[in-house]
């Protein structure tokens, strides 16, 4: 039960980091305001979701941006997030 809460506060985490990424907060004193932590904290974050692929890095120095590598952005999502459409109920009656 522990390590669910903390898979998913993990997940939680690296989606914060893509979409400030996809929304164009790429650089990583953004990433630290989205998180809410210092930038030591967010840079070791991102260099896990650089590990996974997820993410690249742009630049040297203070000005590196983070892009995302949106193949390997879908494929992650697709492995741990479910989404369910709900068909549009038709009324039939006049």
């Amino acid at each position: 039960m522990e390590e669910d809460k903390r898979q998913a506060k993990k997940l939680v985490r690296d989606l914060k980091i893509i979409t400030a990424i996809s929304v164009g907060k790429n650089r990583n004193k953004d990433l630290a305001k989205v998180l809410d932590t210092d930038k030591s904290f967010a840079s070791k974050k991102v260099k896990e979701l650089e590990e996974q692929g997820l993410i690249r890095r742009e630049g040297d120095g203070k000005e590196v941006r983070y892009e995302l590598n949106e193949f390997n952005i879908v494929k992650f999502l697709q492995s741990k997030v479910v989404i369910k459409w709900q068909e549009e109920k038709k009324n039939n009656s006049k």
